[in-house]
């Protein structure tokens, strides 16, 4: 569940990386959000079932991360830009 979760948290960086060029910021609403959440969801899971590899540790911070820049980005382009 952890690399799962971090699986999610490096196709979100993607996603949001793609979402910094100017007019396609609304990327981020539809990748980069839902997929942060999800690794959160996953990497949570596999930090509370007791699996302490990397792999669940980097995928929650990268989440947070990144759900937390997601919305700093749509912030400054209200929401859209």
């Amino acid at each position: 569940m952890g690399g799962l979760g971090c699986g999610f948290s490096v196709v979100a960086i993607f996603f949001a990386l793609i979402g910094l060029i100017p007019l396609l910021g609304w990327l981020n609403w539809i990748t980069t959000l839902p997929l942060a959440v999800l690794a959160i969801i996953f990497s949570g899971v596999a930090l509370a079932r007791g699996e302490r590899g990397p792999g669940a540790s980097l995928g929650l911070i990268g989440g947070v991360v990144l759900f937390f820049w997601a919305i700093f980005r749509l912030s400054l382009g209200a929401g859209i830009i």
